[in-house]
């Protein structure tokens, strides 16, 4: 199936080259036909434009433009998205419509701002901004209260109270309140450290983004200027090179305008074919050229083959007489019965050119006598008559219209001049917004001085606000460490460093920190927050979104932006109605994000009226020009383009005997071989054979070794001349061959098919020529005024839907606000966020803090219920007033005195072991009696025993008597504990005078006051 396919394509094939091969114009003479040098009135028009129809576009030029646009829109938060985006959400939820409510601000008198809805309807503008207003009082509440609570805390702490001070074991719940408020504390600590890392961050990305601002800005305003550049290159492209491109092609065609209706006429009634006839004629001088050329190759090869045929002839009869002398010779045999010598000389075919009766090659001479006598006659004089009587045409048609050519010139360079106007005027508008740009920079450069020298100040307060909540992050993780990590604290030199005392101590500097810096920390987020939030509403969030914006109205009504519609020469436009959203900034950046042109965008028709243009033709007259050449042109008289004499010699022609050559003839030359025996061969035998005879057959070996060396010179000479003519000749056979068939297959047919087409031009052109002549001009005159229209409707396409695309100026504008609203508003706005949520944290972290350092403080376990039942008794029972006056006294004695354990005898009496403790050092004897255990109990020493206040219901201390003496005083049952005090109790080294904590004994029950003993008993 696919080989049929193929077969039917390729029948396809040979069938339109056949017909393309017979309706050729004449390109098939190119290979040897002389080119005609080119007339001068289609000098400077395109190829393209030599034809009336169909019609094509002309080629204009397309400006140089550059697009190195270097703004970029690209912004990375760089780990910071979640906080951009809750801060956002934030903003939104409390501010969620526009700037001000609708009316609160006005515009009068055209410059005037007026703030008047605030008495009117301050019900609107409290449900507006009563978000955003609580969070503001909210916060200035909380800097005011943090402060007195403060101060309150630490008034309280100073009388003992707020967990200042606290029972030194735990109550029965502690250990889990430790544990539960330690990891809700852990939590906030979290919390508080992104805060801290989320400050730290945003200060830096504003201080980067704040560094960076100005060169963004810088390359979004000369990007602007590159696309204003930009589009005032193709505008002037296209009003003026363009127009100057079209003009040029438009004089060229009425230059060329007789030659384009001829040329065209010529193709209408098939003369173009007059062309290819006289190229038939004219190529005659080839033929003749390429016949002389195949005689004379042909008499050399002969010449030479004779040469070749004498020659082989003596050296056959020598080397046979020679071989036959030495017939005995055993190397003489062989070689004849190697050779067949007596065949020696040319081969058949060769000798057949030598034949005179029966020749190789055909005889051209009497054919290039023939073509020499149709040169020398007047066939060429005859053909060319009709050429030149149709060429008339041109010349009738073209005289017929250069008296309209002035005018019509005159009224296209009008319609120039009118294009360059409004070219001017656009490039003036143009002119005012690159001015305008150009004039920022010169504020840009001011406000660029103002951040590098205010800028530092901000970012420094930043940093103490960071630093500070990291200080605050550092006493809270330190002291949550030592708290979860630390041991009990003991009171002596030999505790830890970092005990959970220490972290009672780190997290109350945590609570001192905060109390501290809170006021200035919700001042600066509150700071923060009013212009982060403002500048949000007001400036970022109505250049995102331009068009429903109540800010934008206000500025599109204070900045008139029709005035660049003004030209010098107008009067001042009346300012449009504020309803008029027309024109106006919202409206520029709105179109101009939808990728219109800058047509589109500054709404220039109101200064160019572009449907005007389309009406040029008509406006300056060109139409009418043209009907006048139209009518001009015309076809007067009869036009032969073949004469009777040069239709009869034309026949003679492909009569003649050159449509007869035999040209495969000349193919087969090199066919076969030119000797019968390879010479070479034959003389390297011969050499060989010489060599091998005696030496008495000197003679013999003599001749045949010249023999050789003759057969080669015949090789070199003879055989290699005649394959290089044979070659030569070959070639120009074929070459006559192409220029005898004309695309045809042969002379005679060519000739006889160009003879009816003339004959059917010249019947048409008889008939129908002026007719035919009249509607070419006509379509002349429509597709010259073709060009001009579909120029006018370039222009009003272009300007109107391609030049000056804004979308450079979109990306700019883009870059623009990501360089202020995501690279600093952002990271400005998440800078207060990130403070102010640490801020409200403060509370429920000073709460868990003040706790928790209670908590830590504590440095034995839970005992169990009695013991704190008792401690709780015992914190209310009477005490013995120490008098002042000896109480320093007696505490220094204390410091300097070692403490000593009370131990028991061996015996286990503990009535005679008295404790010697805080409320006993005032009595003598027990003192004496603490000395004696001392002396007998010397490694007990360095520790209080705290027994006596456990027992102190069966120890009776006596008063003192009036003398100042103690009297007698019974033994005092003691208990005996192994440390000298309750379980894990050690007494703190302290200054000042501190309960011993309780320790409860579940001894044997007995009367009060009795001993041990007597109680067991």
């Amino acid at each position: 199936m696919s080989s049929k396919f193929g077969d039917g394509r390729w029948l396809i094939l040979v069938a339109l080259l056949f017909q393309l091969a017979t309706k050729s114009e004449g390109n098939w003479l190119k290979n040897f036909a002389k080119p005609k040098p080119q007339l001068r009135l289609m000098e400077g028009v395109t190829e393209h434009l030599h034809n009336v129809m169909p019609y094509e576009q002309v080629q204009f030029s397309n400006p140089n433009v550059s697009t190195a646009y270097i703004s970029s829109t690209k912004f990375q938060a760089a780990g910071m998205g979640h906080l951009y985006f809750v801060t956002n959400k934030f903003i939104q939820y409390i501010l969620s419509d526009q700037a001000f409510p609708e009316g609160f601000v006005d515009v009068e008198g055209g410059n005037t701002i007026q703030v008047d809805y605030l008495s009117q309807q301050w019900p609107t503008l409290v449900s507006h901004y009563w978000a955003s207003a609580s969070v503001l009082v909210a916060g200035l509440v909380f800097a005011v209260l943090m402060p007195l609570i403060g101060l309150t805390l630490c008034c309280c702490r100073c009388t003992g109270g707020c967990g200042s001070r606290s029972q030194p074991f735990d109550a029965k719940y502690d250990s889990c309140k430790r544990q539960f408020y330690g990891i809700i504390l852990a939590g906030l600590t979290i919390l508080i450290s992104f805060g801290v890392v989320c400050t730290f961050v945003s200060n830096e990305y504003l201080e980067d983004g704040v560094k960076e601002l100005p060169s963004n800005v810088k390359k979004s305003l000369n990007d602007t200027r590159l696309f204003i550049n930009n589009t005032k290159k193709e505008v002037d492209n296209l009003l003026v090179v363009n127009f100057d491109e079209l003009e040029e092609t438009l004089t060229n065609i009425l230059e060329a305008s007789g030659e384009i209706v001829k040329k065209k006429l010529g193709d209408v009634s098939k003369a173009s074919v007059l062309t290819n006839l006289t190229a038939v004629v004219n190529g005659l001088d080839l033929i003749k050229e390429d016949l002389s050329n195949v005689d004379s190759l042909t008499r050399q090869l002969q010449q030479t083959a004779l040469q070749l045929d004498i020659a082989l002839k003596e050296s056959r009869i020598t080397i046979m007489n020679k071989l036959d002398s030495c017939r005995y010779e055993r190397t003489c045999r062989e070689i004849l019965k190697r050779f067949n010598i007596q065949e020696l000389s040319l081969e058949a075919n060769f000798s057949q050119i030598l034949d005179n009766d029966i020749p190789k090659l055909p005889d051209v001479a009497a054919t290039l006598k023939n073509i020499s006598d149709f040169i020398t006659g007047d066939i060429k004089e005859e053909v060319m008559k009709g050429q030149q009587q149709f060429e008339k045409v041109k010349t009738i048609i073209q005289n017929a219209v250069n008296d309209n050519i002035p005018e019509i010139k005159q009224n296209i360079r009008q319609v120039g001049n009118a294009i360059k106007a409004n070219c001017e005027k656009v490039d003036k508008v143009l002119n005012q917004v690159d001015t305008t740009i150009a004039n920022s920079y010169s504020p840009m450069q001011q406000g660029e001085g103002l951040l590098k020298e205010f800028s530092p100040y901000r970012y420094y307060v930043c940093l103490g606000v960071a630093i500070t909540l990291f200080l605050i992050l550092i006493c809270l993780t330190l002291g949550l460490f030592c708290g979860f990590c630390g041991s009990r604290p003991e009171g002596g030199y030999h505790d830890d460093c970092c005990n959970k005392g220490t972290g009672a101590s780190y997290l109350m500097m945590a609570v001192w920190l905060m109390f501290l810096s809170s006021a200035f920390l919700m001042i600066i987020a509150l700071f923060y927050f009013v212009t982060g939030v403002t500048t949000d509403r007001i400036i970022c969030e109505p250049l995102q979104n331009p068009t429903p914006s109540r800010v934008l109205n206000i500025v599109n009504r204070l900045y008139d932006v029709s005035t660049i519609h003004d030209s010098e020469n107008q009067q001042p436009r009346t300012r449009l109605p504020p309803s008029n959203t027309d024109f106006n900034i919202s409206s520029i950046i709105r179109d101009c994000h939808r990728n219109m042109s800058l047509f589109q965008v500054l709404k220039m028709e109101r200064l160019i009226d572009l449907n005007k243009i389309l009406e040029y033709p008509k406006s300056f007259s060109i139409d009418e020009h043209i009907d006048k050449l139209v009518s001009k042109i015309k076809l007067e008289g009869e036009i032969v383009i073949l004469t009777s004499e040069a239709k009869k010699q034309l026949m003679r022609l492909s009569k003649s005997p050159l449509s007869s050559i035999n040209f495969p003839a000349y193919t087969h030359v090199l066919g076969e071989k030119i000797t019968s025996i390879d010479l070479i061969q034959l003389a390297d035998a011969l050499n060989q054979t010489a060599s091998q005879l005696p030496p008495s057959k000197a003679d013999i070996k003599f001749s045949l070794t010249n023999q050789a060396l003759y057969l080669k010179v015949h090789q070199n000479q003879h055989v290699a001349g005649m394959l290089d003519i044979s070659q030569r000749l070959e070639s120009t056979a074929i070459q006559l061959q192409e220029h005898l068939r004309f695309n045809h297959s042969s002379l005679r047919h060519a000739v006889e098919h160009l003879l009816v087409e003339v004959e059917q031009a010249q019947h048409f052109l008889y008939t129908e020529g002026p007719t035919i002549v009249t509607k070419l001009a006509k379509e002349f005159g429509q597709e010259f005024n073709k060009h001009i229209d579909q120029y006018l409707e370039r222009i009003v396409n272009q300007v109107r839907e391609d030049i000056g695309k804004c979308w450079p100026m979109s990306q700019a504008y883009n870059a623009t606000i990501v360089a202020g609203c995501k690279k600093i508003l952002n990271p400005y706005n998440g800078f207060w966020m990130s403070v102010g949520v640490c801020s409200i944290l403060f509370m429920p972290i000073i709460i868990l803090c003040v706790k928790l350092a209670s908590l830590y403080q504590k440095s034995d376990p839970y005992p169990g219920p009695l013991v704190e039942a008792e401690y709780l008794y015992d914190a209310y029972a009477d005490r013995e007033n120490i008098p002042l006056a000896s109480a320093n006294h007696k505490k220094k004695n204390v410091r300097n005195k070692p403490r000593k354990k009370v131990t028991t005898t061996p015996c286990g009496n503990r009535s005679s072991n008295i404790p010697t403790g805080y409320e006993n050092m005032s009595n003598p004897e027990i003192t004496g009696n603490s000395s004696a255990n001392e002396s007998r109990h010397p490694g007990h020493g360095g520790s209080v025993d705290y027994s006596a206040h456990l027992g102190r219901a069966n120890i009776v201390v006596p008063s003192t008597s009036p003398s100042g003496g103690l009297p007698e005083a019974p033994p005092k049952p003691t208990w005996d504990f192994p440390n000298g005090g309750p379980p894990h109790y050690q007494n703190p080294i302290s200054s000042e005078y501190e309960r011993p904590p309780p320790y409860y004994y579940p001894g044997p029950s007995g009367p009060p006051g009795a001993p041990p003993e007597s109680q067991s008993s």
